[in-house]
């Protein structure tokens, strides 16, 4: 039997689900980023009832060429990062995945996750600090916001 009732859910793990990243393209073209992001869960049967759930955080981040740019030549916009990071949920009942409240944790904790191992890499190639903390806080306010969640 399906109820209405929201399950209590609780985080269990996160892992990187994928990475895709030009470092040092990131640093050089920090300022003329744009980020998008999309959050939605996995599943391979909606109608399911399962007391494990999964869900991915991708983060992508673009920048423009200039037309004047060497390398890209009129190639328009160039992939700098594509992370995915994915969150493991529990509940204490099997339930449908469409039936899991998005706890307020969540986004916060994978953009930072996203964040660190970014700046983990950038540090590795002698770049530094790749994305700034307040990143998070303006991509989780936007994200809420039902507005668009590119910055």
């Amino acid at each position: 039997m399906v109820t209405s009732v929201s399950p209590a859910v609780r985080i269990v793990a996160d892992r990187l689900y994928s990475l895709t990243v030009r470092v040092q393209e990131l640093a050089m073209y920090g300022a003329r980023v744009t980020f998008a992001l999309r959050y939605a869960p996995m599943f391979d049967d909606p109608a399911a009832l399962s007391d494990r759930h999964f869900r991915v955080l991708v983060l992508e981040i673009t920048a423009q060429l200039p037309a004047d740019a060497e390398l890209g030549r009129g190639a328009g916009d160039l992939q700098l990062a594509k992370v995915g990071w994915e969150l493991e949920l529990a509940t204490a009942e099997p339930c449908l995945v469409t039936a899991l409240p998005e706890l307020p944790e969540e986004l916060p904790l994978l953009l930072e996750r996203i964040r660190e191992t970014l700046n983990d890499l950038g540090h590795r190639a002698g770049q530094g600090d790749l994305l700034g903390a307040d990143l998070v806080t303006t991509l989780v306010v936007r994200y809420r916001s039902g507005g668009s969640a590119s910055a």
